[in-house]
């Protein structure tokens, strides 16, 4: 509790000393007996301190009403020091009022413009980006993009293909003679001929090959 009384105490010294200041050293100019000074005192001087300390306080940190009570505490004294109260005591409690209900009033007024300078800012434009002075190359930001369904079919991809390649049958290698044939087969085709045969024996094996011919 103190503590908060204490901070509260600090945040209010400065706007304590001013209104103190106007309000208990000022009405000394009273005592020319000028109406005119006493009205600037009374009427412009006194009451636009109490709005303007208030307007201000509430706009920067928060709205107090304890702060609009600091006028009428520090005129309070001022009635009976200066000839305030010994013209009309009536006047004077007036006066009090009407520096209680201008520090009111600029607390308010503070509050209402805290709240506007508030809801303009997020309403306010991005800052655009400085542009390049002339002669220097412009420089475009390209932001990588990531195709996610393309990051998350790859692994899927991969995994087929190599199921893919063990599936395949793996091909052998027939190594063929150059000097090999293919041919149908022949009935009447004696494979009891090698390269020794001679021309004799051609023709025993054509004859009987003619002889079978004809017996058929």
């Amino acid at each position: 509790m103190e503590d908060k009384f204490e901070k509260k105490l600090k945040s209010f010294l400065p706007y304590i000393i001013i209104i103190g200041v106007v309000y208990l050293i000022v009405p000394a100019l009273l005592f020319i007996n000028s109406d005119a000074v006493a009205y600037i005192i009374l009427i412009g001087l006194l009451p636009l301190t109490a709005l303007l300390c208030c307007a201000h306080y509430s706009m920067k940190k928060e709205n107090d009403f304890f702060l609009s009570l600091v006028a009428p505490v520090f005129f309070l004294p001022a009635m009976f020091i200066y000839p305030i109260a010994r013209e009309s005591l009536l006047k004077a409690i007036i006066y009090l009022i009407a520096y209680f209900l201008c520090g009111y009033l600029g607390l308010t007024i503070g509050d209402i413009l805290a709240n506007r300078g508030k809801k303009k800012k997020p309403a306010e434009k991005a800052e655009r980006p400085a542009r390049p002075e002339r002669g220097e190359p412009k420089t475009r930001r390209v932001e990588p993009i990531e195709d996610e369904y393309e990051l998350e079919e790859e692994p899927v991809q991969r995994v087929e293909r190599k199921a893919a390649t063990a599936a395949r049958p793996r091909r052998v290698a027939v190594e063929t003679e150059k000097h090999e044939t293919f041919r149908a087969a022949d009935p009447y085709e004696d494979r009891s001929l090698d390269t020794s045969t001679t021309e004799d024996d051609i023709d025993a094996i054509l004859r009987e090959i003619h002889q079978r011919r004809s017996g058929e």
